[in-house]
């Protein structure tokens, strides 16, 4: 996977945070392997959380960027009902 800044990424399992999505946006990428990153599940006031790239990479699915309005997260009701029933 091509991990950029700037750049939203879902879980291959999302889950719901806040009643949004929990979607990565990725705010920096080390020279050593680390991605750095913000998103619901982060706390406001809480340093952005640094993971290695072989962690974020085993984590995301895909990139949902261009899904997305620009600076938004999807809201969990909307996802789920856009998902089959199972």
């Amino acid at each position: 996977m091509d991990v950029k800044v700037g750049r939203t990424y879902r879980a291959k399992r999302p889950a719901e945070s806040g009643g949004l999505v929990n979607d990565r946006t990725v705010q920096w990428i080390g020279s050593v392997g680390q991605v750095q990153y913000d998103g619901p599940a982060v706390r406001r006031g809480s340093r952005y959380p640094i993971v290695s790239r072989a962690a974020f990479e085993a984590w995301a699915d895909r990139d949902v960027t261009n899904e997305l309005p620009t600076g938004e997260y999807q809201d969990w009701a909307d996802y789920r009902a856009s998902q089959p029933s199972a």
